[in-house]
């Protein structure tokens, strides 16, 4: 919303393996969603041997994992979480604040769902405008059980909540490219719109965001 924010004072780090460091590499791992996002530590997340990003897909109903969150930071960590279908499932603190600190731990896991880490310190770095959080998190790894899928109500509405917003801004705020352009990024946001609207259609969930203007 304004200049305030220094460049890279919150951002995304993807892992590229051993493919080449360019623009097309980090994309491609982007894409897979090997990535986490933070205002300063670093923070590494695996299960079962799978970075964040890579799917597990289970035949039974339940199964146990073993989930490893590493995370370092030039500022005191003080917290440090695994998060199962987004709520805490496993913590680890140190009220004093440590710049390393390893969560590891088996976890229960019932249907299909996503696992991810974060951390964060009671410390804050301080910007030109407001004190920073420092805190990091990463994107899931996911569990996939054939014949049921994982569905939320709440985020949905609230992803079209986002969706509306954002198609608002764009419409009426945002500076106006040129018209194939323009089309291009509304059709994102129409499409993202529609296909959240059949999915709550498919599970009988009412709602009261119109599709079409």
């Amino acid at each position: 919303m304004s200049a305030g924010m220094p460049v890279g004072g919150e951002r995304t780090y993807a892992y590229v393996g051993q493919e080449q460091f360019n623009f097309e590499s980090w994309a491609r791992a982007v894409r897979r969603g090997n990535t986490f996002m933070t205002s300063g530590p670093l923070l590494l997340l695996q299960v079962d041997g799978h970075p964040p990003g890579d799917e597990i897909t289970f035949d039974r109903a339940a199964t146990t994992v073993e989930v490893e969150a590493e995370a370092k930071g030039s500022v005191p960590l003080n917290h440090s979480e695994v998060v199962w279908n987004g709520h805490v499932a496993a913590a680890r603190e140190d009220r004093g604040g440590t710049r390393e600190m390893t969560l590891k731990e088996k976890l229960p896991v019932a249907g299909p769902g996503w696992l991810a880490a974060r951390c964060s310190s009671r410390q804050a770095q301080m910007t030109d405008m407001w004190p920073l959080q420092v805190c990091a998190h990463t994107s899931p790894v996911y569990f996939r059980v054939p014949g049921q899928e994982l569905f939320s109500a709440p985020a949905a509405a609230y992803m079209l909540t986002l969706i509306e917003g954002s198609l608002t801004w764009v419409e009426n705020l945002a500076a106006r490219p040129d018209r194939s352009r323009f089309e291009r990024v509304r059709k994102v946001f129409y499409e993202a719109r529609a296909r959240l609207h059949r999915r709550l259609h498919e599970h009988g969930i009412d709602h009261d965001v119109q599709q079409n203007r």
